[in-house]
């Protein structure tokens, strides 16, 4: 049986479209012939918390920071559970796995994570598709790659992600815990992308309130020219 995993299920029912079986649907998934297409729902996983490597992380302490795991881990998103069983139990069966994430860094993590975590070893090839329609998913599925080619790309991600986590786990306990210290009672929360944009919104709001109006006056030259004037 060949799985192929989508990211999302409009582009599953866009690959069933193009396949030459007529699909049926079951729980989870569209079979078509010996093709059986499932699908993510946005990310199935999510970084485990900082307890899942130590209990004592689970209590915010300036003493336990920075957190650094030696090796990250992956935990279901509550509300994927029942879309994740499906894909595993799929994957079982499966002799070969088509990747058909989104053509971009986030599509390659967000199906590899699922692959890496359900522990498939197996054959896996790329979908690339950047057009629902039918003729071009057909064209895209005659033209199926290694997976193993992007790897860099899936590497690339999920340094990103682990980037984030990092850097906003520590940051927010660690500015949380200093407020705490000067009578602040909230969370501070820090990110690697929010912080810096918001960063730049407030700076920009405290430009336009401080903006002083001063008067503007433009300057005109009449010039006379043969044949005439000319204003400039």
């Amino acid at each position: 049986m060949r799985l192929i995993i989508a990211e999302k299920p409009s582009l599953a029912r866009a690959i069933v479209d193009a396949l030459p079986e007529r699909a049926r649907r079951e729980d989870g998934a569209l079979h078509a012939g010996d093709t059986v297409v499932t699908w993510c729902l946005g990310h199935l996983l999510e970084q485990a918390p900082p307890e899942a490597y130590n209990a004592a992380d689970k209590h915010w302490r300036l003493d336990r920071l920075p957190i650094a795991p030696p090796a990250f881990k992956h935990v279901p998103r509550p509300k994927a559970r029942g879309q994740l069983a499906i894909i595993r139990r799929l994957i079982k069966r499966a002799s070969t796995v088509v990747h058909a994430g989104d053509p971009d860094r986030e599509g390659q993590l967000l199906v590899q994570d699922v692959i890496e975590y359900l522990g498939y070893r197996g054959p896996v090839q790329r979908l690339l598709i950047n057009d629902l329609n039918r003729p071009a998913v057909k064209r895209a599925l005659g033209a199926l790659t290694d997976n193993a080619a992007f790897s860099p790309l899936y590497r690339a991600a999920r340094a990103r992600a682990q980037a984030d986590w990092l850097y906003g786990i520590n940051l927010t306990r660690a500015w949380t815990l200093i407020g705490r210290q000067a009578g602040h009672s909230g969370v501070l929360s820090v990110g690697r992308v929010q912080t810096p944009v918001l960063g730049l919104i407030v700076r920009r709001d405290n430009a336009i309130r401080d903006f002083t109006p001063y008067p503007f006056y433009p300057l005109w030259v009449d010039v006379r020219v043969a044949g005439g004037e000319l204003r400039a």
